[in-house]
C-alpha cells in the first residue's frame, strides 16, 4: 500500500502540486513526518509520523489534534486560515435562511428549555452594583454607560473593575 506523500505539508505552505508529491509506502511516510517533525518540530508532523506508524489510536490523535490546534495566540497562517474559514462559513449560509421546519424545531427546544418566559431572565434578573448603585438587569447599565452586556459581565469578572460587580445570578434550574 502507498500514500502520495506532501513533501512540504500542506500545514507548511506545501500545495498539492505535482513536483510537491512522492509516492511512499506506509512505514516510509511515517518516517518522513519524522523526519520533518525532528527537523522542525511542527506538532502536525508528529501525529502524522505516530498515526501512520500505529504507535497512537484514533482517539488518541483527536486528542492531540484538538490540545495541540489551539495552543497559544492565533497569528500568522493560523490567523489567516482562521479567517479564511470563518469567510468559507459565510459564503455558505450568505442567503440561506432556515425552513420553517427547522424554525419549529428551535422554537420547540428553546419553549422546552426556558419554559413560556418571553424574555431574557440572566439580561432582566441578576443583580450588579456598579459605581455603588444596584442595578437589575444589565440594559440599563449598558444603557448608562454606553457599553455592551458582555463588556459589563468582563468588567464584574475583572480585578480592573473592583466597582463593578454581580451580586446575584439569575439561574433557571
Amino acid at each position: 500500500m502507498y500514500h502520495m506523500h506532501h513533501i512540504v505539508p500542506r500545514h507548511a505552505g506545501g500545495t498539492d502540486d505535482p513536483s510537491n508529491l512522492i509516492k511512499l509506502a506506509v512505514d516510509e511516510h511515517a518516517d518522513a513526518h519524522k523526519k520533518l517533525y525532528e527537523q522542525h518540530g511542527r506538532w502536525q508532523d508528529k501525529v502524522a509520523w505516530l498515526s501512520l506508524s500505529k504507535q497512537i489510536n484514533t482517539d488518541e490523535i483527536r486528542r492531540m489534534l484538538a490540545s495541540e490546534a489551539n495552543k497559544g495566540p492565533r497569528s500568522g497562517r493560523r490567523l489567516e486560515a482562521t479567517i479564511e474559514n470563518g469567510k468559507k462559513g459565510n459564503e455558505a449560509w450568505n442567503g440561506c435562511k432556515h425552513t420553517e421546519e427547522s424554525k419549529a424545531k428551535i422554537s420547540k427546544a428553546n419553549k422546552k428549555y426556558w419554559g413560556d418566559l418571553k424574555v431574557r431572565p440572566w439580561q432582566y434578573k441578576a443583580t450588579y452594583i456598579v459605581d455603588g448603585l444596584e442595578w437589575v438587569g444589565v440594559r440599563d447599565i449598558t444603557k448608562a454607560y454606553n457599553v455592551s452586556r458582555q463588556t459589563v459581565r468582563n468588567r464584574c469578572k475583572s480585578d480592573k473593575f473592583p466597582n463593578w460587580e454581580q451580586v446575584k445570578s439569575y439561574d433557571k434550574h
